[in-house]
């Protein structure tokens, strides 16, 4: 039985190994993972490989595929005695319109809405969020981010810091950056709550929508064009991240973006710890905290949840006349702060395992533009297999 996963492991890397252009690579793959027989089909394709017939090999996987995708049943009478084919094509992914949500909101509209009294705009808020639960449904089960109308989405159900720390790190990202980030219109809390019971959340942060799919959804239909592009657009984005000044609790070299506790999944499972006066502090909230991976490197700016899911992306028309997947959103900001500027990088690589190679790929060229990171990934990853923050 191990030998049957080695042939297939081992042509699958010599399949990576060869370089093909996306999707071919997937493609190629799929030939021997799907087969009924992957050891069989990976036998034969390590054979053609290695014989430097992969063009050929390419080109009759693909000619199948192609051929049975074009041809379907066509839909005849419940009565009718036999079928015929017919030629179908998929649907292309439309170029969408982009819009200007916080058109809705105008400066003196939200300065005038912000002096209504809290009770009242939670009221509001809330019933925004049934209408918003109607209207689109509710968000996925590990979300607390519900699609309103007026091109807005409303925060709920989170801890009072992080909102207010997302905030803060909004209006920071639209003053030292061009990045394109959510607007963040309001946040309210009350305080003081006794109806532990009651089934309204204690804070809502209010932002306006950005156009755009999350990453992790566009993973396979992407080009090695569209990559480039989106890499470099992200090379960019993290030079401006990494630009905004600490202008808060300068005795502390790390902490949120309010100067106060850090609150990160990754450590101490998301409790409030620090802030810190430098990087050893800090070292010592996760494992290997003597290694010398965790030591020397500069704080910066840190958005510290870069994962796909929270870079949005969407087919434009570019400059030459073609169409394109560019960045149009990073979100999901609560986390941020002043980090080891290794942090982005690592955090980015925590849920590896659910994003594809060319993804994670991709990040690690894209980090190192900023620097050698492989040790610290390296007890970082060390750190993540032994349970910290798991």
């Amino acid at each position: 039985m191990r030998s049957v996963e080695n042939a297939v492991q081992e042509t699958l890397e010599l399949i990576h190994s060869v370089g093909l252009p996306h999707p071919s690579g997937p493609l190629l793959e799929s030939f021997v993972t799907e087969a009924v027989s992957p050891v069989q089909a990976a036998l034969y394709v390590s054979e053609r490989l290695r014989a430097g017939e992969c063009s050929s090999l390419l080109s009759d996987w693909t000619y199948i595929i192609e051929c049975t995708k074009k041809l379907a049943l066509d839909s005849l009478p419940r009565t009718s005695g036999s079928f015929t084919w017919q030629f179908t094509s998929r649907p292309q992914i439309q170029e969408r319109k982009h819009f200007n949500p916080i058109g809705c909101f105008t400066n003196a509209f939200l300065a005038t809405w912000l002096i209504f009294p809290k009770e009242f705009r939670m009221f509001c808020y809330n019933v925004l969020r049934r209408v918003g639960l109607h209207l689109y449904g509710p968000p996925n089960s590990v979300s607390t981010v519900q699609r309103l109308p007026f091109g807005l989405y409303l925060k709920y159900q989170g801890e009072s810091d992080t909102f207010r720390n997302e905030f803060n790190a909004l209006q920071m990202v639209h003053k030292y950056t061009s990045i394109p980030a959510p607007n963040p219109l309001d946040i309210v809390s009350q305080s003081g709550r006794t109806d532990t019971l009651s089934l309204s959340p204690d804070t809502y942060l209010l932002l306006t929508r950005l156009p755009g799919l999350p990453l992790s959804r566009c993973q396979y239909i992407l080009s090695d064009r569209d990559c480039e592009q989106i890499s470099n657009q992200m090379k960019d984005y993290l030079s401006q991240i990494r630009g905004i000044p600490k202008t808060v609790n300068k005795e502390m070299a790390i902490c949120n973006t309010l100067g106060e506790a850090c609150h990160d999944p990754r450590i101490c499972g998301g409790q409030p710890v620090g802030p810190f006066t430098d990087e050893a502090a800090f070292s010592q909230t996760l494992r290997y905290s003597d290694d010398a991976a965790r030591r020397g490197h500069k704080i910066v700016f840190t958005h510290a949840d870069l994962n796909p899911r929270n870079i949005l992306v969407d087919k434009v028309t570019l400059a030459d006349g073609s169409c394109g997947w560019v960045v149009t959103g990073i979100v999901d900001w609560e986390t941020s702060g002043y980090y080891p500027d290794y942090w982005d990088y690592t955090k980015s690589m925590f849920e590896g395992f659910r994003w594809t190679r060319r993804y994670n790929d991709m990040l690690h060229k894209l980090f190192m533009e900023f620097g050698d990171y492989s040790k610290e990934f390296d007890v970082e990853k060390r750190s993540w297999e032994s349970g910290d923050g798991v």
